[in-house]
């Protein structure tokens, strides 16, 4: 549910030249753009300006505004601070992958000038129970996010590193909560430390001491 800072890479036409397409990096600037302005105030001039195309390569090549949204979405998740959940294993510490995926998205958010926050989380009360065809995905990497962190809490329990404190299910969907309330609050505290600080305080409540 959470990203490092990825800066958007700004491209020139030189005169008599065509600009050579890249897709992933056509990709990388919409996500930039969505995750800066919100989908809905992002229109397709501000795509094919932002990824240096013409309108008419850009419906040729995404067909239109949801699919490109769709795309960047899936680049997104993958940059984001929590895919480093999906590497916790059984017989190995996953309370120190807990702590280094919160301490990233302290480091990222409070890093990040335009304060931008989460994009999925920024897209909750946008498309949710409003766009047929992007809240659905949405709602999608929710639930996948708290399936992830109920399987890592889980682990972290059966061996001994996580004291239970309640259902682990409503545990790992508090913890979805705290994520969205992290990383929307970071848009207005923007001290790393005390960002951090808030997580700790997180931490111990569900059964993780602090270090």
């Amino acid at each position: 549910m959470a990203s490092g800072v990825v800066r958007q890479v700004k491209r020139s036409r030189k005169p008599g030249r065509p600009m050579a397409f890249s897709r992933p990096e056509a990709v990388r600037a919409a996500m930039n753009t969505f995750w800066k302005n919100g989908f809905e105030a992002v229109s397709v001039s501000d795509l094919a300006d932002a990824m240096g195309i013409e309108r008419s390569s850009f419906y040729n090549t995404f067909k239109d505004r949801e699919s490109v949204f769709l795309e960047a979405l899936d680049l997104y998740r993958g940059l984001a601070p929590d895919a480093v959940l999906l590497t916790a294993r059984k017989g190995a510490p996953v309370v120190p992958v807990i702590r280094a995926m919160l301490r990233e998205i302290c480091r990222v958010r409070s890093h990040d000038p335009e304060a931008r926050g989460c994009l999925v989380v920024n897209s909750i009360g946008a498309l949710v129970g409003t766009n047929d065809t992007l809240g659905p995905r949405i709602e999608e990497a929710v639930r996948g996010a708290r399936t992830v962190l109920e399987k890592v809490l889980r682990i972290g329990i059966d061996q001994g590193e996580i004291r239970p404190v309640g259902d682990v299910r409503a545990t790992a969907g508090l913890f979805v909560a705290f994520l969205a309330g992290l990383n929307s609050v970071s848009k207005v505290i923007r001290d790393e430390k005390e960002l951090w600080r808030i997580c700790q305080s997180f931490l111990a409540s569900i059964g993780i001491d602090r270090e």
